[in-house]
């Protein structure tokens, strides 16, 4: 056995001691493992919040303890509702309940005990909606609550005040009136739960105050109708302008033309066609202490026509503009609504100088969606309402969507 060059025996020698910056060279593989590992735990954590947020019912009742401000006190005050919690508290007998009423649910309506008609499920899962049975994930409230402030926000930066009217469905005001065995099933409804995350938000809910409002003197709603009457219309009026007249101190208010009393002028019945009988005419109008305003009307065609300020302007002719020679604000809003808005639209109508009207697009497909900037740069109006009829709430915009 021969030493090697370094004195040591062959096969001994030492070898060069590697330098201690190569030994950093599989870092950054090292951490790029560690970052992929983390980056799939976060994505399996992500995808398991929004699925649970997909799926788990939204909160029906705000989270803290009254109102945060005065305006939210005045749009949306309590609404009184049921300690029983059927869909929310045991599902699985609610349905079973349900089913056990499954074809007169699957007829185009259903008749309540004193002869009010209420659509079933044909129109936008109308009786479901009604007691709680379909509602709101907390995606879908968090997609309306995102999409709301877009708006809020959007417009208030180009000096436009935004308000948001939800119209009740006939069933959140006159409960009594569904199906007995429908009124054992009733639980909180979409509306509740977005009403319970709107804090800060100009949205107006109706239903306590028209609640409070009923008699039978006059109906609110029809009991042959899915709409409000023009005179439950005008009865939501005091607590719409009280709302944006607290959102807006210092802008011209927004007032309430006095009324001498109602009268009713008709039986609408919606479901004539389908052999139902109505219980006789109930469609119940103000009758204005003074008259109203003369409006003139120009259609999509380019026709124009000058109707009293009592008219109303049915959502068949939408889109619309409306002017007046003196309106109670003088400004011009450019107003999204539906069928709802039939009857709130000659007080909008004599508050606004001018007004565009279009139907909004809160439809289940969501396609073609409104582009709202696109309507301001257009029409560089003052204020932008929101219209929505409660049983379209439904209908969650995307994530993302807004101005």
């Amino acid at each position: 056995m021969t030493a090697g060059l370094t004195g040591l025996p062959e096969g001994q020698e030492l070898r060069p001691r590697q330098r201690w910056w190569r030994r950093l060279t599989y870092l950054p593989l090292v951490m790029l493992g560690i970052l992929s590992v983390l980056a799939l735990v976060a994505g399996v954590v992500v995808a398991a919040s929004l699925e649970s947020r997909a799926t788990s019912p939204a909160a029906v009742s705000p989270v803290g303890d009254g109102p945060q401000t005065a305006a939210d006190a005045l749009c949306r005050p309590e609404v009184a509702t049921s300690d029983d919690e059927p869909w929310l508290d045991d599902p699985s007998s609610a349905e079973a309940a349900w089913q056990e009423h499954a074809d007169a649910v699957a007829q185009p309506y259903l008749v309540g005990p004193n002869g009010w008609i209420f659509w079933s499920d044909e129109i936008d899962q109308y009786a479901s909606q009604a007691v709680g049975r379909v509602n709101l994930s907390q995606l879908d409230v968090d997609r309306w609550v995102d999409h709301l402030t877009s708006l809020r926000d959007g417009f208030a930066a180009d000096g436009i005040e935004f308000y948001v009217i939800v119209t009740p469905s006939t069933s959140s005001v006159y409960p009594e009136e569904l199906p007995e065995w429908m009124q054992a099933l009733r639980g909180s409804t979409s509306m509740d739960q977005l009403a319970a995350a709107a804090g800060g938000l100009p949205l107006i809910d109706l239903r306590a105050g028209l609640i409070e409002q009923k008699s039978d003197d006059a109906h609110l709603f029809s009991w042959s109708n899915s709409h409000w009457t023009d005179f439950g219309a005008y009865a939501s009026w005091s607590q719409i302008s009280a709302c944006v007249n607290e959102i807006y101190p210092s802008e011209r208010p927004l007032q309430v033309p006095p009324i001498e009393g109602t009268r009713v002028i008709g039986d609408f019945n919606e479901w004539a066609s389908f052999g139902v009988e109505s219980p006789g005419a109930d469609w119940a109008v103000p009758v204005y202490s003074e008259p109203l305003r003369e409006v003139t009307r120009t259609r999509d065609d380019g026709s124009v026509e000058t109707v009293p300020g009592e008219a109303t302007t049915d959502a068949s002719i939408l889109p619309v503009t409306t002017e007046v020679s003196e309106s109670t604000t003088g400004k011009k809003a450019l107003i999204f609504r539906d069928s709802m808005g039939g009857g709130l639209s000659p007080l909008w109508q004599q508050s606004y100088s001018t007004t565009w009207q279009f139907w909004h697009r809160y439809r289940a497909d969501f396609e073609d969606p409104v582009s709202y900037r696109d309507y301001v740069a257009q029409y560089a109006p003052d204020v932008v309402v929101l219209q929505i009829a409660e049983r379209h709430l439904l209908n969650a915009p995307p994530s993302g969507s807004g101005y």
